[in-house]
């Protein structure tokens, strides 16, 4: 009697078991469902609206000494960009508004700012309607099978690490990273690269990292470049010191 007694209870247990087990397991499916496919954020990150942005690139050499750096903040309304540009041989600093550009190039006899103005069509204008947008990396549906997805706190973290040659052509075809350090894409050959990309609950952008390894030219060089702080720039305006201080050059030509 005791025997039929115990044999009953496990019983009972080993049901509760894998009924806990089987619930278990209906839960973590549905919540695997639920996490949206990278190919979906994606998309849904290319309509993100930026009123604010700030970005970072370092370029190092395969003993990890700095070749180019560069910083760059973006604010839409009203329009400011501060950059400053650092390489081997050079360094300088910019301001842009609607109306002028001041530049301060240093390591010359002179510290003092310089100021020109903005034409419609001038190179400087397209920068400032372009520069935001470019934040935004295209990537094909193949390429986007590629990232893993994981629910964060306040949104998704997409990560992807490997030497896969179609998505690096897609990295580099964004302006943002060949053109401010000056990357010529015909003679790179790519390493391995890194992607880390962050976005909110309603998957607008908030956060890019690219850290890529490439050769160019036969020479082992690394870009690491951040873009943050999207629509979370502290309030941007040109100092008085710059604008008052700086010598007008006039127009600036197409």
């Amino acid at each position: 009697m005791k025997k039929t007694k115990v044999f009953s209870l496990i019983t009972t247990i080993l049901l509760a078991i894998l009924t806990l087990t089987a619930c278990s397991n209906k839960k973590s499916t549905t919540t695997q469902s639920s996490t949206p496919s990278a190919k979906t954020i994606l998309a849904k990150t290319q309509t993100t609206k930026f009123s604010s942005l700030h970005a970072t690139w370092l370029q190092t050499d395969k003993n990890n000494q700095t070749l180019q750096k560069a910083e760059a903040s973006y604010q839409k309304k009203p329009l400011i960009i501060y950059a400053d540009f650092t390489t081997n041989s050079n360094h300088y600093k910019m301001w842009i508004n609607s109306k002028h550009n001041y530049v301060q190039m240093q390591g010359t006899s002179s510290k003092r700012w310089f100021k020109t103005k903005l034409g419609k069509a001038s190179s400087y204008a397209q920068l400032t309607d372009d520069l935001a947008q470019s934040a935004l990396m295209t990537f094909s549906s193949n390429s986007a099978k590629l990232f893993k997805v994981k629910k964060a706190a306040n949104g998704y973290t997409l990560t992807y690490s490997g030497k896969n040659k179609t998505l690096w052509s897609e990295i580099i075809k964004n302006s943002m990273i060949t053109s401010v350090i000056g990357i010529d894409t015909n003679k790179v050959k790519p390493g391995k690269v890194n992607v880390k990309i962050e976005t909110d609950k309603n998957y607008s952008l908030t956060d890019l990292t690219i850290d890529a390894a490439y050769k160019e030219n036969n020479s082992e060089k690394h870009l690491k470049m951040v873009i943050d702080k999207i629509n979370q720039v502290s309030k941007m305006q040109i100092p008085s010191s710059v604008t008052k201080s700086a010598v007008d050059l006039g127009s600036l030509s197409n």
